[in-house]
């Protein structure tokens, strides 16, 4: 059987940063979605909003990267987060984990195909991807109630696991024998 496509593309206008997913929202795409929005935010970006009208999945991992990054926001005192009209599947999965009394929600009209540049993932790093991977559930993790139960053991188990796997010092093996 093959996988859907999955996509996720990028718009920037004056102090607003909106990404879209087509297809399958997945921790392949957190990192790059993450990095992204880290830097423009870092750069006077304003507000950030996700567009899922066409997104049919949204993984764990890339649902607590959003988290992340809303909450990146709200640190700045100075910005807004929001989810641009939710497809079906997106909503329900929301409305599942409660997840849909934390992120504003704003349906809008779509933007044209060339208003988008295609996010591309970037080289991959391992111990930056895992990072993301543990972070990303420790922010499902705060969520209050039942929907946040359901990733604290996780999110336990996940860094303990990372932190098991980090050398002393921080570095990764590979950096650690390049710089000797």
């Amino acid at each position: 059987m093959a996988v859907p496509q999955s996509h996720v593309r990028v718009h920037q206008h004056d102090q607003t940063l909106t990404f879209v997913v087509e297809g399958r929202a997945t921790m392949q795409q957190s990192p790059s979605v993450r990095r992204f929005a880290e830097h423009c935010l870092a750069c006077q970006t304003t507000a950030l909003g996700v567009d899922l009208r066409h997104c049919t999945h949204m993984d764990s991992t890339f649902l607590g990267t959003l988290l992340f990054l809303k909450r990146a926001v709200e640190r700045q005192s100075r910005g807004m987060f929001m989810l641009i009209s939710p497809s079906p599947q997106c909503c329900q999965l929301l409305q599942q984990m409660k997840l849909d009394e934390i992120f504003p929600v704003v349906t809008t009209d779509e933007l044209t195909a060339s208003a988008w540049t295609e996010l591309t993932n970037e080289p991959e790093d391992r111990e930056a991807f895992k990072r993301n991977v543990v972070q990303a559930h420790q922010e499902l993790a705060h969520v209050e109630g039942s929907a946040g139960e359901t990733f604290r053991e996780l999110a336990t188990s996940l860094a303990k696991e990372l932190k098991s796997e980090t050398p002393k010092g921080g570095q990764d093996k590979n950096r650690r024998s390049s710089m000797t």
